[in-house]
């Protein structure tokens, strides 16, 4: 290769990596809030309740059953995603349910997930309009704030488990409200209310008792911070695991590096059981890539990864090439396509406060999310549901030929 020959190939190598870091997806983490997370200022957490964009309005809990074990969904993320185009997209969150139990999850996925999209536009009654990024505009939007005058409502009931409408209130006290007669015994039984229905006033230890027992039917509640993906820790190492991967033996590669993964499934090759000199491995490509990429931020929690609206939609990090889904089911209220917007990682299992040894405890790969495309209004409507699918970690990742030890019982 001539020396105008290698100029040209390293300017377009640079090109690249200037477009890849500009567009590059932003990696979300998961840490304990500095503060309560509340719907004002728009926070995207895991976990928890709900806090609802629209305050007046909230999810009745009939979107959110699972029709498995019929007992409502909780809140796994809320992601808050405004977007400047369409106007009314100026306020977006993105809610992803699940229900808690792993055996449901394990017997049917699709009946134990639910993802839905919520907007309003930068002129609503709920909020002001923020700060201007121009500051010509400054006055202007400060007289907007000035003469802001929210709108008054009746704050809606919300269940004291799970935090969408509960339109029952306990029957005797009428203190407290439900989703559901399932979280009423809930909490009659398993968090104390039965105890204190009737105590005129209970003690700070005792309420504390109480919110701490209801909280633990939630997934435990993080705030998700986000940064651009860059080249890792050390670029030069993502450089040559890349160069590694593409050009030399990734079966060799893979066997150093599997044991930095584990799945409940058990199809990963555990450490110490390293397989015969003459096994054959054959390698998933996509799960070497989401291993590379995974590995150079292994605290990421969430990848979001949306486009604008004239570019080409983006392909998620796949955990393997197997059993993704033959299409995107178009918006059920428009009529136009989905795109992908962002997947969370099996890493938040880290953070949910579930048990990882159980044998019915809850577990994925990544589940990916696909909303609207264009961001469809949603008239009166205030939640519409989208699009998840799941992959599980398996043995499509790592295949073992003739020549492999049998497994261990």
């Amino acid at each position: 290769m001539s020396h105008d020959e290698q100029l040209a190939q390293q300017a377009a190598a640079d090109l690249t990596i200037d477009q890849e870091e500009k567009w590059a997806p932003q990696l979300g983490y998961a840490e304990d809030p500095e503060e309560p997370l509340t719907a004002d200022p728009f926070p995207s957490k895991s976990g928890g309740r709900p806090a609802w964009l629209n305050p007046e309005h909230v999810l009745p809990v009939d979107k959110v059953m699972c029709t498995i074990c019929d007992q409502p969904m909780v809140l796994l993320t809320q992601l808050y995603t405004p977007e400047d185009h369409p106007p009314q997209a100026f306020h977006r969150t993105v809610y992803v349910f699940c229900c808690k139990n792993g055996a449901c999850v394990k017997q049917d996925w699709k009946k134990c997930f639910k993802v839905f999209r919520s907007q309003m536009g930068r002129d609503n009654p709920y909020y002001p309009p923020p700060p201007p990024e121009d500051e010509d505009d400054e006055d202007e939007t400060m007289a907007e704030n000035d003469d802001f005058q929210p709108k008054a409502f009746d704050a809606p009931k919300l269940c004291v488990i799970c935090g969408v409408a509960g339109p029952k209130a306990c029957g005797q006290c009428q203190a407290v409200n439900y989703c559901s007669r399932q979280h009423q015994l809930v909490d009659w039984n398993m968090c104390k209310h039965k105890q204190f229905c009737k105590v005129a006033h209970p003690s700070a230890e005792q309420l504390a008792t109480i919110q701490q027992l209801r909280d633990a039917r939630v997934f435990d509640e993080k705030e998700i911070v986000s940064e651009p993906e860059g080249r890792g820790i050390d670029g030069m190492e993502e450089d040559a695991q890349a160069q590694f991967a593409d050009e030399n033996d990734k079966d060799e590669h893979y066997k150093k590096d599997a044991s930095t993964l584990t799945s409940a499934s058990g199809a990963l090759v555990p450490a110490g059981e390293e397989t015969a000199e003459d096994s054959k491995v054959d390698v998933d490509d996509a799960f070497l890539r989401y291993q590379l990429k995974i590995q150079l931020y292994p605290d990421q929690v969430l990848r979001y990864d949306r486009v604008e609206y004239d570019m080409p939609d983006r392909e998620p990090l796949w955990v393997h090439d197997t059993d993704k889904p033959a299409s995107i089911p178009a918006c059920t209220h428009c009529a136009g396509p989905r795109t992908f917007e962002f997947q969370i990682l099996s890493t938040l299992l880290n953070f949910l406060g579930v048990s990882h040894v159980a044998a019915d405890s809850l577990d994925w790969g990544s589940l990916y999310i696909y909303t609207c495309k264009q961001n469809c209004d949603l008239n009166d409507n205030v939640f519409m549901e989208e699009y998840i699918w799941k992959q599980d970690f398996s043995a499509h990742g790592v295949n073992l030929g003739p020549g492999a030890p049998p497994a261990r019982s």
